[in-house]
Order: structure tokens, then sequence, then C-alpha cells
């Protein structure tokens, strides 16, 4: 693609058709696509997990002028544009950068969302999904091999990565959330897998492991969800013939 000046709502479109992005209602002002629009003219690509000072600033130093996010701006309640906010808002005016973000639509896409993408990297087989809130569904994947061979594939792939491992010596259904992905495991009452793999957990996530004999794994909120944004960020590059950087935040948690 030429960088002309509808280049940014010509990649919106095609990102917002290829995510399905109507069809999540998503978190509360998610606001998943277009959240901060540029002059239209787009020559470089960035990917980050977030639209935060780290990634906007990497994004300057590399000339990218559309920022693709998994977390965008906007969370929960409207706040005052204010203090680091303000100055969030500023940098991207001021150096002409736009910002697309998608959160659930990226993390459950069947071809490149996080949790397709974990389930490929550790080879786990999907055989159905569990549907929560949001109109957003958990994968269940087929492993049949022993516990070691999997907590082995996920330390290569997250070397931070937690185990809790109160169930069975050969892993058989696993299921996997990205993410803070966590939570929501924890209120389940039924389970139809033996293993989790998961971002993020709160506390009664080990209880839940527990008393319910699961091998669970805790991998970190961000290493979980580097891969999705990456796969959006070649997509687009690939249709549009523009160039892309992955832009690293380093974030431990």
């Amino acid at each position: 693609m030429s960088p002309t000046n509808d280049a940014l709502h010509v990649i919106v479109n095609f990102c917002d058709q290829l995510l399905r992005v109507a069809q999540f209602s998503d978190y509360p002002n998610a606001h998943n696509g277009l959240q901060v629009a540029n002059s239209g003219k787009i020559t470089h690509l960035g990917a980050a997990v977030d639209a935060n000072r780290m990634s906007i600033e990497g994004a300057i130093a590399m000339g990218v002028d559309m920022l693709l996010v998994h977390h965008g701006l906007f969370w929960g309640r409207s706040l005052p544009i204010t203090g680091h906010r303000r100055e969030n808002y500023k940098l991207l005016l001021d150096n002409d950068i736009a910002v697309y973000s998608a959160h659930l639509p990226l993390d459950c896409h069947p071809e490149f969302g996080n949790n397709a993408l974990i389930m490929r990297k550790l080879g786990i087989s999907p055989i159905h999904h569990i549907p929560c809130d949001h109109d957003f569904t958990m994968p269940v994947g087929k492993f049949n091999g022993p516990r070691e061979a999997l907590k082995n594939a996920l330390g290569s792939l997250f070397p931070r990565t937690i185990g809790l491992e109160f169930g069975g010596a050969n892993i058989n259904r696993v299921l996997v959330c990205s993410g803070g992905g966590g939570g929501t495991i924890a209120a389940m009452e039924d389970v139809s897998f033996d293993s989790v793999i998961t971002g993020e957990a709160p506390r009664h996530f080990f209880d839940f492991a527990y008393e319910r004999r699961l091998n669970a794994y805790v991998c970190g909120h961000y290493a979980t969800e580097v891969f999705g944004v990456r796969a959006l960020a070649q997509k687009v590059s690939d249709k549009f013939n523009i160039p892309w950087s992955w832009i690293e935040e380093n974030c431990p948690l």
C-alpha cells in the first residue's frame, strides 16, 4: 500500500473485520478498534502489548505512525485527561501516532489469538471452547503426555512460570487462557480439564487448583499476551506491504 492519507481507515476496517470486533462486548469501556486517529498516513507499524508510556516512547524512537496494541488506553470509568494521561495523549498527537487496540477479540481469535498461538507452540490440539462473559470463549485442548513434558515446554516459552502441580503425572486436557484468566477460571464450578495454563491469578486460584486436583501453571500476564499482537502486525504488514517493529516492554509481571 502506498502511504496515502486514507491508509489509516483502510487498515482499521481490515483489522475490524479480521478480528470480528463488533461481535464482542468486552470489558466496560475497553473500546476495541481505533482509539486515537492520526493524519491518516501510515508508513511504519508498531506492535506492543500495552498502550503505555514505554510503548509510546518506543514508537516515537522507531518512527512508528500506527501502534497496534492488546491493552488500549481506555478501561473502566472515564478519567480526566490530566497528569500522565495528558502526557501520553500529547506524545501520540504531537508525533502523529494512531492507536488501534484489540483486547478479547485478539485473545480468542482462532488463527492468531493469544490462546490459539500458545496452544500451537505447546503442541496442544483444540477440542472445544468454554463460553465466558463478554462473548469470550476459553479453549480446551488435548496434550496427551507426561506432566514433565508440558512443564519443560512451558519453561522454555515462559521462564518465570509458577507451577501448582496437584494433578496427575500424565496430562490429557488443558485449558488455556492468557493474561488475567486465573480469576475467571477459579470461579468455574464444573471443569472438563485436568490442567490449566494462564497468565495471572488471584490468591484463591491456589485453592481452586488444589481442591480440584489440577496441574495449573501461571506464566505471566505480559508474557502470555505478546503473541497475538505480533501476529496481527505481521498480517497487516503482509496485506498492505508496510514494515512493522516489535516494541518490547520487558515487563516481568
